[in-house]
């Protein structure tokens, strides 16, 4: 999982003051992406495009061509959300959040390739769901899930500092969009009691000051609220749970954030 807190992801923080559709600013955060891993980290942009539109290894992106990808290119059949050029290649890649595909809209698209002198002409779908896709709507050469992306950004090596930046702040975004699915295993069974005993030692830390203690949680967060008027709080917010924050209030507005990183001092040891 991303450690980029929400409230410092730049996707995140942009997203507040998009006034296009969704589907749209995802759209353009993902190219954006892609096109700053093509400028810095070709190999790994490469990566992800082979997974994106590549099926049965039946063609493949190389690193001497000249590789375009952009969005919103209006043609006579409509408007694909991701075009991806490159010699002898035009691949159209329709993205869906919650929204579905419109009518006859992958054969539109299809369509529109035809009047392309490319040799290798796809439709792709990314959506967050899946989807049953019947006649009427016309079947996309390659269907992709938004979670997939997530996971093949996960594991892409990168050099560029501002990649790397990027990427976490990516990933987070979809964490947050709730497009991310991750794997599940055994340490699942040991982690949520350790957790707990994490938290319950936290309560009896403030109650030995002789505080006034009241737990609280949410989607967000676990701990405790604390002081005469229960203002101050303790405890772990989900999206980084290798510290502990504290918020105390020292007056009315005034409120001061302090972290104790669990790994940096050696919390556990």
């Amino acid at each position: 999982m991303s450690q980029c807190p929400v409230e410092q992801n730049i996707f995140v923080a942009l997203s507040k003051y998009n006034s296009a559709v969704d589907e749209n600013y995802l759209t353009e955060s993902f190219v954006f992406l892609l096109n700053s891993l093509l400028k810095h980290d070709p190999s790994a942009c490469l990566d992800i495009l082979r997974k994106l539109c590549v099926e049965n290894n039946e063609f493949n992106f190389y690193d001497d061509e000249a590789i375009s990808i952009t969005t919103q290119k209006s043609t006579e059949k409509g408007r694909p959300d991701i075009t991806i050029s490159a010699p002898g290649k035009k691949i159209y890649i329709e993205v869906k959040h919650d929204s579905g595909l419109g009518y006859q809209q992958i054969e539109r698209y299809k369509a529109a390739l035809e009047q392309s002198k490319a040799s290798i002409r796809k439709v792709i779908l990314l959506t967050r769901f899946a989807i049953d896709l019947d006649e009427e709507q016309g079947k996309p050469d390659k269907h992709v899930r938004w979670f997939e992306i997530y996971n093949w950004l996960l594991k892409v090596k990168v050099d560029s500092s501002i990649n790397k930046y990027l990427i976490e702040n990516f990933l987070k975004f979809l964490e947050v969009k709730k497009m991310s699915m991750q794997k599940i295993t055994s340490e699942y069974i040991n982690g949520i009691p350790v957790f707990r005993n994490l938290i319950n030692m936290l309560g009896v830390a403030i109650e030995s000051q002789k505080l006034k203690v009241e737990a609280s949680g949410g989607w967000r967060w676990m701990g405790f609220y604390f002081d005469k008027n229960n203002e101050n709080f303790c405890g772990v917010y989900y999206d980084n749970l290798s510290r502990i924050e504290f918020d105390y209030h020292c007056k009315k507005k005034d409120v001061r954030k302090f972290y104790l990183n669990l790994e940096e001092l050696h919390f556990f040891l």
